[in-house]
């Protein structure tokens, strides 16, 4: 390793107050060579690779000699130097611990779950157990425009898409009664912001044929309760009391489902409009 004279590296004196300012601590500029010798050991575990399978067998006694000797064993992973490279490690490291403690969390509930009295709860803790599923969305089942956070709990929607959409990674069963909740979060930039005319968010169920970058209750096989009010069903809007069923930021939906295989419904109550 070799430093030159140079001590500004080639920048100009405004591009060098950049630098330092953005480093928030003295780093040297100036331009430097350095030279990467491996070892013989890692020479002979390179040749290895292309070499003929006589000579793998001596290689493979030679390599397991100790190489703790070794630059590239013990090289130093230094901590970002600016603010917005700092700021990105962190947040990835606070991400992962969320996502760790929610699984943690999800996976307990699941445990204590066999252990219950209750036959249904203790079938429905089998399921997840052998099925190796959460109650959470399904990463591998949602639009490249939804970002899952809190081990999977909190949908984002991120980016340009009209349309984006996902799903639970559990499925509703059938011939029973199934509830379930889902809370809007308050969107970043202060209070509560007015409910408009248009429909920003929609809550429902939507078979597995239904794309990701679909509304969900737009298309067929599918229904959802939006924003508005309105329930939008196989592309067809009912449209019940919206005073009674609008709802907005930081309110919580609540869902009672019941798939019954013995009955079918060819009309809703309301006032069916062409969408």
């Amino acid at each position: 390793y070799t430093e030159l004279d140079d001590n500004t590296g080639g920048l100009s004196r405004q591009a060098k107050s950049r630098v330092q300012r953005m480093m928030h601590y003295d780093v040297s500029l100036r331009p430097f060579v350095a030279t990467v010798k491996l070892q013989e050991s890692f020479k002979r575990d390179l040749s290895t690779v292309d070499g003929s399978e006589g000579n793998n067998a001596e290689a493979t006694s030679e390599s397991s000699s100790p190489m703790d000797s070794s630059p590239f064993m013990c090289t130093p992973q230094s901590f970002p130097p600016t603010p917005a490279s700092r700021r990105m490690v962190l947040a990835r490291g606070t991400r992962f611990a969320d996502d760790v403690v929610f699984l943690a969390r999800d996976q307990l509930r699941v445990h204590d779950g066999l252990q219950s009295t209750n036959e249904r709860t203790k079938e429905m803790a089998q399921a997840l157990t052998h099925g190796k599923r959460l109650a959470v969305f399904d990463a591998d089942d949602a639009s490249a425009g939804i970002d899952l956070t809190c081990g999977q709990h909190v949908a984002t929607k991120v980016g340009n898409l009209l349309y984006c959409s996902t799903r639970s990674m559990v499925p509703i069963l059938r011939n029973c009664f199934v509830y379930f909740e889902m809370t809007v979060l308050g969107r970043s930039g202060g209070g509560l912001i007015a409910q408009t005319s248009m429909a920003t968010l929609s809550l429902g169920l939507s078979t597995k044929e239904m794309p990701p970058n679909t509304l969900v209750g737009a298309w067929k096989g599918s229904v959802g309760l939006c924003t508005t009010g309105q329930i939008l069903v196989a592309g067809q809007w009912c449209s019940p009391d919206p005073t009674m069923s609008s709802f907005g930021d930081r309110a919580t939906v609540g869902c009672l489902v019941c798939l019954d295989d013995s009955s079918a419904f060819e009309t809703w109550d309301g006032v069916m409009i062409t969408a």
